[in-house]
């Protein structure tokens, strides 16, 4: 496994360590993994141990975009400020590694980093009761669930939203919620913009870090699909999907 590594954006001094080390906290974005304390972090052609992590902003600096100030992380280290912020002046796309102090189970690599497109814009799933229900006709899945008609008023008199997903060859329901979602127990946890919401992923899914088995469909679709409903998640691979009724006009 590639060594996980960041975009460095900033270099801000810190007060000294009770040893008397100079202490840094480094701004990074483009995460491909967490770094935790003790790890050993490479850049500038030295090597650092970082001592502190800062993940209030985890969620969103994974994702890969350009991310400055609140979307980022901040790690310290012992370390020298000058050759630090020589490295950031003197390279257009700064990048940083590090060493995992135990054994890394996972990460992503530039090249697979997922990308979620939001699907559900104007309407949504209630937060609290959906009742989602499953159905197969023919090739297709057919997904009914109570729409959120405290946010989107015009959904007062819909009883139900109901997605259709053209040519699902397979799907599965997982037990994913939002305490499981923001406990970091979902495989999209700290990568998907908000819990909650529907959303199309492409790139590399790591559809086997979760052992939910998937239902076999007769279709032949492979697009992957992603709702966060209020006590489960659903997944779904399909060649399109569409949602009935339409989104009422205002």
């Amino acid at each position: 496994m590639r060594q996980p590594k960041a975009r460095l954006n900033d270099v801000i001094p810190l007060d000294k360590a009770e040893d008397g080390k100079t202490r840094v906290a480094l701004m990074l974005d483009q995460l491909t993994s967490i770094p935790e304390v003790g790890d050993i972090l490479h850049a500038a052609g030295h090597n650092f141990e970082i001592t502190d992590v800062s993940k209030q902003q985890t969620r969103s600096c994974l994702m890969g975009w350009p991310l400055k100030g609140l979307g980022s992380i901040g790690v310290a280290v012992n370390g020298d400020e000058r050759a630090l912020r020589t490295f950031v002046k003197q390279s257009p796309q700064p990048k940083v590694s590090w060493t995992s102090k135990d054994t890394l189970g996972w990460a992503f690599t530039d090249e697979d980093l997922p990308v979620f497109q939001h699907l559900n814009t104007g309407w949504n799933a209630d937060p609290n009761v959906p009742n989602p229900h499953v159905e197969i006709e023919d090739r297709d899945l057919l997904v009914a669930f109570a729409p959120n008609r405290y946010k989107f008023r015009r959904y007062e008199s819909v009883q139900d939203i109901t997605l259709r997903f053209r040519d699902c060859s397979r799907y599965r329901v997982t037990t994913v919620n939002d305490h499981g979602w923001y406990g970091r127990q979902c495989r999209f946890s700290s990568l998907a913009p908000a819990w909650g919401e529907f959303y199309e992923i492409t790139g590399n899914t790591r559809d086997g870090l979760d052992t939910t088995p998937w239902v076999e469909a007769a279709g032949n679709g492979d697009r992957h699909f992603h709702f966060y409903f209020r006590d489960e998640a659903l997944e779904v691979k399909a060649c399109d999907w569409e949602v009935a009724p339409p989104p009422p006009m205002i």
